[in-house]
């Protein structure tokens, strides 16, 4: 059995919009999800971070506090529902901003399938395919009553 692994994600919010990576299903609907992914061996979860976001958004970020924990356990692709062998992993969503003068592009190192970022309204997540579901949940609620752990996303 293999242990679980342990990703970081990018929760950068302005006016009140979220950037997500946007995926294209080969149906044509446009999937979204928070930029980032695993953490490699001897890497911190800042570094982690900074890289994924560079990959995947092309843009420097500064990585500020915890915002979530949430685990991802499933046996199918996130885009295109494909079967794979089981995945399981451990995500820290950590609050980011967009470093001085960055904006946000085409990456290095773009997941399979991503077809650039988006910002999406606050406001109107349950309005997109944003995977996992919980998180959309999550940033709709309010604030004061965010739980730090959103449990496990069966995605």
């Amino acid at each position: 059995m293999k242990s679980p692994r342990l990703g970081v994600k990018a929760l950068i919010v302005r006016d009140a919009q979220v950037l997500m990576n946007r995926y294209i299903e080969p149906d044509g609907t446009a999937v979204f999800a928070l930029p980032g992914g695993g953490q490699e061996h001897g890497e911190d979860q800042v570094a982690a971070m900074i890289r994924e976001c560079r990959e995947e958004i092309g843009a420097l970020v500064e990585v500020h506090q915890v915002a979530c924990l949430f685990e991802t356990m499933t046996g199918k692709r996130m885009v295109d529902g494909s079967e794979i062998p089981p995945f399981h992993q451990v995500n820290v969503a950590y609050w980011c901003g967009l470093a001085e003068g960055e904006e946000p592009g085409e990456g290095t190192e773009p997941d399979p399938g991503q077809a650039g970022t988006a910002w999406l309204p606050l406001d109107g997540l349950g309005e997109y395919e944003v995977r996992p579901v919980e998180v959309a949940r999550w940033l709709e609620s309010d604030p004061s009553g965010r739980p730090l752990s959103l449990g496990v996303c069966l995605g």
